[in-house]
Order: structure tokens, then C-alpha cells, then sequence
């Protein structure tokens, strides 16, 4: 078994077409990440531009300014420091009659350019979240908040996650009593204090996960010919009238895709992972995920949010090889695999939903799609099953196990029960 294995390996890998995509993803990745640091630019509000490392330096410098624990006794008094600062000279009441435009230019007259940068901290547009209308400044949502918002600034974030159940993601989407109540229980278990601060190695992870559709293909490439040039070339009738042809052989192109497909998806999540970190710094694994995003209701770390996104990735990989396989058992035709495979794990990002809540929950489990952030971790996505409510995570691991397991006996049973001339 262990040398058919291997001999299915080189003959997978001996084909022209499948070392060129292997190895052009690979030097894809590896310029993709370099780009990703030395086009790295940062222009703060005092009018300076950073580059490369020195972007990511200044990007590390402005969260550690707020690093900690953010209590509710913190979040209160930062927000009344921010008040200070900022309504020191200029009016708190004009700025709730003005454009967001005019205030952001009263401030930069009003304010030296390192007082400047320092109010614009993403930090204070963080922290002001809970109460944030679409399109206005910081300072015009600090005018609006009270000492008793202020104290309740827990209960206001908790509040984002009950805004986005009534908003029902524009209208698009009504959530059922449980979906309501499985949100409502994930955000109450989101532990206390939120810890702020720099993660920028784990939240390029997120980042570029989505980057983890190409070795995916890549893979696909490889093992559309497993079965379907056994057909095209004849060498079908001379491999299934052997002893092993219809029994160890056809376990052997399984296992070896598969650990093809493992070690390949590795090492390509390795090259992402490990230049995030390298040159991003692994610090603030241990930050909450709210620091990313307050919206989320996850009770997750950032580098937890990191891993999950590169797993998921990585069972889109598998469901997706498996699929490869049971589609070239049933064809004869390697393009034709192909082209399902990028159908799916391509084109299915360029579908719009329409605005329908169903039709985005089918595209949402496409790889290209819950890679994203903002659909993963803060878009409330949710599957009501009877009595039970998975959310996107459960989703994909439920549907690429499901595709795995279906599509491997397929494969196996197709090749096997091959009619030849």
C-alpha cells in the first residue's frame, strides 16, 4: 500500500500542468506577501507617510498607546478624557449642527497636527462605536455621550449585536426566536474586560486568508486527471483487470490525494502565516476579537480568529479534493473537473446576492466569501435547523465534512464498478 501511495503521488505530480499551477502559486504567495509588506502605507492625520516596516511600526505604536484592559470603569473615563480634549476649543454643541466634513476641518484647525493624529486614533473611533452614526466623526459622537452612556458602555456594546438582530442585515434577513436567542447567549459570553491593544501579525492572517483559494485550486488542478486520465488515455482497462485495480489501487489515489492536498495546503498557509508573523509581530494572540471588530459576538481570541479562518480554509480544501476525485470518476474529461472546481471555488464570489438572506447564506459557505472577516465573524450569519442554529463556522464544517464523506465513497465505487471494453 505505502509504495502505491507513493507512486500515485509522483504520477500526480509529474504532470506538466500540475507542477506549473503547484509551483505558480507558491511564487504567487510568496510575491502576494511580499508586496503585502514592502507596499505596506500608513499617511497619519499630521500629514506623515510611513512605508513598509516603518508602516507597520507606527501601526504597532498607535494601538500600544491604549493597550489593556478595557473595564467599564476605563471606557468611561477615556471617553470623558476624549470629551476633554477635544471640546477644549471647540464648541460640543455647534458640532452636532455641522457636516462631518466641517467638523473634521474645525479640528484640524483647532489642533496642533500631533493633537491631530492623537484624536483621530483609531482607538477613540473604537471606543465610540456603541453609539457611532454612519458617516460622522468621532467628535460628533462624543457631543452625544453622557456620563450615564458612558458608565453603561458594556451594555451598549452588547446592544451592537441586539441593533444588528432588528436591523436583520438590511432587511434582507428575519431572524427566527432561536437565531435571536443563539446571538443573544454568544454575545453574553463574550468575557470581561475586552483586551485592547496590537495584533497586526494575527490580523493579517485574517487578512490574506482569503488568498487560500489558490492552493485549493492548485490542488484541484492536480487531482482532476486522478481518475478521468485513466479513462481518456485507456489505461483504465489495463489497471482495473489487475489484482489490486479495483481495490487497494483505488484506495491508494484516494489517500495520496488527500495527503497531497494536506501537505500542500500547509505549506501555503505556512508561507502566510509565518510572514504575518515574522514581520507583523506574533504579539496579541491573546487579544478579544472585539478588539478587531466590536460588532462581533464571538467569545474568541484574535489569534483563535486567526486559526479559524486558515482551518476552514483548510476543510474547504479537503471538501473540495474530495470532489475533484468523485468528479473525475465519473468523466472522462480532466477539463471539465476543472472548470466545476473553479466555478465553484472561484466564480462564487462574483455572485451577488441580491439582497435575498437565503441566496447569500448558500454563497456565504463558499470559500472565497466566508474568508472575509465581516462575514465570518460580525455579519450574524446563521442556519436555523428545526430547533437547532449553526452559525457560519458550524456551517462550513458541517457542509465540507458532509461533501468529503459523500464524494470519497463516490469516487472509490465509480472507479471500481468502471466498465472498460
Amino acid at each position: 500500500m505505502p509504495r502505491l501511495i507513493l507512486f500515485e503521488l509522483k504520477k500526480m505530480l509529474s504532470r506538466r500542468v500540475a507542477l506549473a499551477a503547484n509551483a505558480g502559486v507558491v511564487v504567487f504567495l510568496v510575491a502576494i506577501m511580499a508586496l503585502n509588506v514592502t507596499q505596506n502605507r500608513t499617511v497619519n492625520f499630521a500629514g506623515e507617510e510611513f512605508n513598509g516596516l516603518a508602516a507597520i511600526a507606527y501601526n504597532r505604536s498607535e494601538a500600544e498607546k491604549h493597550a489593556g484592559a478595557v473595564t467599564a470603569g476605563r471606557a468611561a473615563e477615556d471617553i470623558a478624557a476624549y470629551q476633554e480634549m477635544v471640546f477644549s476649543r471647540i464648541d460640543r454643541d455647534a458640532v452636532g449642527e455641522m457636516t462631518g466634513a466641517a467638523v473634521f476641518s474645525l479640528i484640524e484647525q483647532s489642533f496642533s497636527p500631533e493633537e491631530f493624529d492623537e484624536i483621530y486614533n483609531s482607538y477613540w473611533n473604537w471606543l465610540l462605536r456603541p453609539w457611532r452614526i454612519s458617516g460622522e466623526e468621532p467628535a460628533q459622537t462624543a457631543a452625544r455621550v453622557t456620563p450615564e452612556m458612558a458608565a453603561d458602555w458594556y451594555g451598549a456594546a452588547a446592544g451592537l449585536t441586539q441593533q444588528a438582530l432588528d436591523d436583520g442585515q438590511g432587511g434582507m434577513w428575519e431572524y427566527s426566536e432561536a437565531e435571536r436567542a443563539y446571538w443573544t447567549e454568544m454575545r453574553s459570553s463574550v468575557p470581561e474586560p475586552i483586551e485592547y491593544g496590537y495584533s497586526g501579525g494575527w490580523d493579517n492572517v485574517v487578512d490574506c486568508a482569503s488568498f487560500l483559494v489558490f492552493p485549493i485550486l492548485a490542488a484541484c488542478v492536480t487531482l482532476a486527471p486522478a481518475f478521468s486520465f485513466e479513462y481518456s488515455s485507456g489505461a483504465d482497462a489495463v489497471v482495473l483487470a489487475t489484482r489490486r485495480g479495483r481495490s487497494t489501487l483505488v484506495a491508494a489515489k484516494v489517500v495520496a490525494g488527500l495527503a497531497y492536498a494536506t501537505v500542500y495546503f500547509a505549506l501555503c498557509a505556512a508561507l502566510i502565516v509565518g510572514v504575518s508573523l515574522v514581520f507583523y509581530g506574533a504579539d496579541g494572540f491573546g487579544l478579544s476579537i472585539q478588539s478587531m471588530a466590536l460588532t462581533s459576538p464571538y467569545p474568541l481570541t484574535v489569534g483563535q480568529a486567526a486559526l479559524a479562518c486558515v482551518g476552514l480554509m483548510y476543510a474547504a480544501c479537503l471538501g473540495f479534493a474530495c470532489l475533484t476525485l468523485a468528479v473525475s470518476s465519473r468523466t472522462r474529461s480532466t477539463l471539465a473537473v476543472f472548470l466545476t472546481d473553479v466555478v465553484l471555488v472561484l466564480l462564487t464570489g462574483l455572485v451577488p446576492s441580491a439582497g435575498v438572506g437565503a441566496l447569500e447564506r448558500v454563497l456565504a459557505l463558499f470559500p472565497i466569501n466566508f474568508s472575509n472577516f465581516s462575514m465570518l465573524f460580525s455579519a450574524l450569519e446563521s442556519y436555523p435547523l428545526g430547533p437547532v442554529v449553526l452559525d457560519l463556522i458550524g456551517m462550513v464544517l458541517l457542509v465540507y465534512a458532509a461533501l468529503a464523506l459523500v464524494s470519497t465513497p463516490v469516487a472509490v465505487v465509480s472507479f471500481r464498478r468502471r466498465q472498460v471494453a
